[in-house]
């Protein structure tokens, strides 16, 4: 089973970079992709079922933005799953315009995938928006031991490599998060990629076989955002 996650910073990019994330999505031939800073028309494959995130509200001011006005009509999604099965049933979640979470049946065995933001806004407005979305995934999380098989996905806006010196400081957004993974059961399979914020995250009986990226900050045209996967036994 191969999952991957990607932030498109609201597909506001040149047309030869939109063609090129399209197509290394597609030659990924991912099970299930989560997209965060997403448009609603934004599509790769039609063999692909499409969960979305609550629509960020349009023509006023939201959490400090007009994402009507930025993205010129477009409709924003914070965070999106792309999956080749139907969703099973749709759990509840804290803030559902910043995250989502769905159950999925995979050859016989129930897969929950949890995709979100935190750090809408990066590393701006660390102790409003920021704090509350950690709060707001460690509530969530607090009940992912219901979940036989649980893979979190998306922006974290933090890297998990010290020396990179780059995180949340002001709400110290990476020990809190490893200590909440460690805390409920999971490991961050891709905590060791390079010059990365974005993440995911599995339960401990879950065992990766693969991790590594399949498009790069230069090509994405992101300082420190990747496209990040991993392969799952």
């Amino acid at each position: 089973m191969k999952v991957g996650t990607i932030n498109i910073d609201w597909f506001l990019k040149n047309e030869t970079t939109k063609k090129l994330i399209i197509e290394r999505i597609c030659q990924q031939d991912f099970d299930f992709l989560i997209v965060t800073e997403n448009i609603e028309d934004f599509t790769f494959s039609e063999k692909y079922f499409v969960y979305h995130s609550d629509r960020i509200p349009l023509n006023t001011t939201y959490e400090n933005l007009d994402y009507g006005f930025y993205l010129k009509g477009k409709q924003a999604i914070r965070t999106s799953i792309y999956s080749k099965y139907p969703s099973i049933k749709k759990n509840k979640v804290e803030d559902s315009f910043t995250s989502i979470c769905h159950t999925f049946l995979v050859d016989g065995k129930s897969i929950t995938i949890y995709g979100t933001i935190i750090g809408t806004w990066g590393i701006l407005h660390q102790k409003t928006l920021a704090k509350k979305e950690l709060l707001n995934f460690i509530k969530d999380s607090e009940g992912f031991h219901q979940y036989e098989n649980m893979i979190v996905a998306g922006d974290f806006n933090t890297s998990f490599i010290v020396s990179e010196n780059r995180e949340m400081a002001q709400i110290n957004s990476r020990a809190i998060i490893k200590l909440q993974a460690d805390r409920i059961g999971m490991t961050i399979p891709t905590e060791k990629i390079n010059n990365n914020i974005d993440a995911i995250l599995i339960s401990r009986n879950l065992q990766p076989k693969e991790i590594s990226v399949f498009i790069t900050e230069e090509e994405l045209k992101d300082k420190f955002h990747k496209g990040i996967f991993l392969e799952i036994n």
